[in-house]
């Protein structure tokens, strides 16, 4: 049986380790003479070389996450608190001797469809920022 490449390439591991017969030791140490690209492979595998360049990375991305994320978090407390204030306002009421009134909803209507409105844009932005929220796993 003819030794291919792929087949050196799959006997690397042991070979690195350490664990190859020794026939197999002579076969791979032949065809590693032919191919530098197998060494470099080789060298990997034994921990030698680095397998390739790290990617240069900021040093103050964790920062810049936690930052990222804190402001999410308090930005979704914020829209929370006015989306249930805005949405509540106009559904206010008391009960008096007449009965039941709503208070916004009587006296200034147009503020009142106002409100609401302003409410569901509130859940909006609100949906918005617990969706990026998790994207960032939280």
């Amino acid at each position: 049986m003819m030794m291919t490449r792929e087949i050196v390439k799959d006997l690397l591991p042991l070979y690195a380790a350490g664990e190859a017969s020794a026939e197999t030791r002579e076969a791979v140490d032949a065809f590693l003479r032919d191919d530098p690209e197998l060494m470099r492979l080789l060298e990997v595998l034994r921990g030698d070389a680095d397998p390739s360049p790290a990617p240069a990375s900021r040093p103050d991305a964790g920062r810049a996450a936690l930052a990222t994320t804190k402001t999410l978090l308090r930005r979704r407390s914020w829209l929370l608190a006015l989306a249930l204030l805005f949405t509540g306002l106009p559904l206010s009421f008391v009960f008096d001797d007449t009965g039941l009134r709503f208070l916004m909803l009587r006296d200034a209507p147009y503020a009142s469809g106002a409100s609401l409105v302003g409410g569901a844009a509130l859940w909006v932005a609100f949906s918005v920022v617990v969706r990026r929220l998790r994207v960032t796993g939280l």
